[in-house]
């Protein structure tokens, strides 16, 4: 419950403009690395539904393309970055703590 919580501040705060209307990169990527440490953690469990790690693996291999044409200054956009990263976050913490 506490790394779904963490997970989602993060990303809450990367999404936060920082300098103007940019997007802070090392709050993204921060948020990344603790999303994708989380879909790691699920796929990895006994009990992983492969449907679900299929959907984590598109969804982390989006965000970490999103980050990488970031840092490398092409066609990276703060706002894609962060909705990649958004979006594996909030799908990784829900499997992290499922409602049943």
């Amino acid at each position: 419950m506490r790394a779904a919580l963490l997970c989602l501040l993060l990303t809450g705060c990367a999404l936060l403009p920082a300098g103007g209307d940019r997007r802070n990169p090392m709050a993204i990527y921060d948020a990344y690395l603790i999303a994708h440490g989380m879909a790691i953690s699920y796929d990895e469990r006994l009990d992983a539904d492969p449907a679900v790690s299929h959907e984590l693996a598109t969804l982390d291999a989006r965000a970490h393309r999103a980050l990488l044409d970031l840092a490398r200054g092409q066609t990276g956009d703060p706002d894609q970055s962060a909705r990649a990263v958004a979006a594996l976050s909030d799908f990784a913490s829900r499997q992290t703590n499922p409602t049943r």
